[in-house]
């Protein structure tokens, strides 16, 4: 069948200066897992070859690989391909300081640089830092946004523009675990669609440094390390890809019906709730798409050998 994106989200790297409750990837200070500048430009050119019209760079926090990413979106303006940035803004010590970070941005021509709030989920988040990024951003005229609005009412900032809210957070990687029971109030019946990924035209992906192409994070189309990205795009097929075909059919309520996993609770969040539980009891009988393990909480050698202890 096959299918073409419009972009690819890089994943960067798993490790971030938060463990954030809502994070799809698990991603920690001690998260390892870190694209190389060959990996990137690499997944660059297949990308342009292919046809893709942007990329962008997320993580974890992308910025703790700084001069990487620098290089690699260099790369993406030379190969034509719009780009843009997702960070929590770490290093937005001061006004002064955050436009020495973002200044590289303006000659690289950033399309899109979307700055992180997670005062709704990290207790010690500094909000100042934030503001500092959003200030700083402004005054060199970069096109930003602010995601995950918890604490966006405090920066007072003119012309602002604010992204998505917070009850917007799907229930999947950690916040499947963190969050999910506290905001369970549906059956598992019901949950019959996927409302948030389209597995038939995805119109972007995501891509890590274990090259598997993501279609919704844990959910592989196919390694691009291994066949590169114009194979896996043209092999994937939505109708035949097990666990992909069974969600696109009926939701995650018939993936569970599909392999006969019972569901463990009477109530469940979301869509993503039932179905991240569910593909995470499935882990083992499709390791070839239901991967990296990574989006399941553990690590490459827990993955191979004894699974982490996960509260309920």
């Amino acid at each position: 069948m096959g299918i073409r994106l419009e972009g690819i989200h890089f994943l960067v790297t798993y490790r971030c200066t938060y463990a954030c409750d809502h994070c799809f990837v698990w991603g920690s200070p001690d998260a390892e897992g870190t694209m190389t500048l060959a990996q990137l430009t690499s997944a660059i050119d297949q990308a342009a070859a292919c046809g893709v019209e942007s990329v962008y760079f997320e993580g974890g926090e992308p910025t703790l690989a700084y001069p990487i990413v620098l290089a690699a979106a260099a790369h993406a303006r030379r190969r034509g391909l719009e780009w843009g940035m997702v960070s929590n803004c770490f290093w937005a010590t001061s006004v002064e300081d955050a436009k020495v970070w973002l200044a590289p941005f303006v000659e690289l021509g950033i399309s899109d640089l979307s700055l992180s709030s997670y005062a709704y989920f990290v207790e010690d988040a500094d909000e100042d830092r934030l503001r500092n990024a959003a200030l700083a951003a402004q005054e060199l005229g970069l096109p930003m946004a602010v995601l995950e609005v918890g604490a966006a009412a405090c920066l007072d900032i003119p012309g602002l523009c604010l992204g998505e809210d917070v009850g917007e957070i799907m229930c999947k990687g950690r916040a499947a675990v963190e969050l999910a029971p506290g905001r369970a109030a549906r059956s598992p019946e019901t949950l019959v669609t996927c409302p948030f990924e389209d597995f038939a035209e995805p119109g972007r992906a995501h891509l890590g440094c274990d090259g598997e192409l993501q279609l919704c994070q844990g959910i592989s189309a196919g390694n691009v390390f291994a066949t590169g990205l114009a194979a896996v795009l043209e092999g994937y097929d939505p109708a035949r890809r097990p666990v992909v075909a069974e969600i696109a059919a009926g939701g995650p309520w018939a993936l569970s019906q599909a392999y006969g996993h019972a569901p463990e609770r009477a109530l469940y969040a979301d869509e993503c709730h039932l179905c991240y539980e569910t593909r995470s009891a499935l882990r083992e009988r499709f390791p070839d798409v239901l991967t990296p393990a990574q989006c399941y909480g553990l690590t490459a050698e827990q993955a191979a050998g004894a699974p982490q202890d996960q509260p309920a």
